[in-house]
C-alpha cells in the first residue's frame, strides 16, 4: 500500500474518532449524560450520534483511558464521577511519559488554568468550607514543603 494512502486513512480514522469523542463530551457538558449515568446501548448511541460503531468504540476506549468513562464488562459503560482528583491522575500519568522540555509546557498551561480555577472556587465556596480549608492550611504549620 502507498504510505501516503495509509497516512490519510489513519488521519481520517482519527478525525472520526475525534468527532465521536467531541459528541460524547458534548452530551456530558450539556447534562444529557451526568456522572454515574449509563450510556445507551452501543448501537443506539452510534445511531443517535450519527457514528459508526467502530468509531464509537474507539472514542469510548479513549475516554475510558482518561477516566471520563468506565467500561464495565457485561454491565455497560458509565460516566465516571468526573471527580477532579480522578481526572488529574490520568493527566499526571500522561505527564510522566513526556520529556522534560514538554513538562515545561504543562507548567505553562497550569499557570493559565489554576488562577481561573481558583477564582471559580472562591466564588462558590461556602463559609463552612472556607473555615475547613483554613483549618487544613493551619495544620500544615509554619513552613510546609
Amino acid at each position: 500500500m502507498d504510505p501516503y494512502i495509509g497516512c490519510l486513512t489513519r488521519r481520517s480514522i482519527m478525525a472520526v474518532t475525534d468527532e465521536a469523542i467531541e459528541k460524547i463530551k458534548g452530551m456530558i457538558v450539556s447534562g444529557a449524560l451526568r456522572p454515574g449515568d449509563r450510556l445507551p446501548k452501543e448501537s443506539e448511541l452510534a445511531a443517535d450520534l450519527g457514528l459508526s460503531r467502530n468509531s464509537l468504540r474507539e472514542a469510548v476506549r479513549a475516554l475510558s483511558l482518561i477516566r471520563i468513562l468506565d467500561v464495565r464488562q457485561g454491565d455497560g459503560t458509565y460516566v465516571t464521577s468526573l471527580d477532579p482528583q480522578l481526572l488529574l491522575e490520568a493527566l499526571s500519568f500522561v505527564v510522566d511519559f513526556h520529556r522534560d522540555d514538554t513538562v515545561l509546557e504543562f507548567l505553562a498551561v497550569r499557570r493559565i488554568l489554576e488562577p481561573a480555577a481558583t477564582a471559580q472556587a472562591c466564588s462558590r465556596i461556602s463559609d463552612t468550607e472556607l473555615d475547613a480549608l483554613g483549618a487544613q492550611l493551619d495544620a500544615l504549620g509554619e513552613a510546609p514543603s
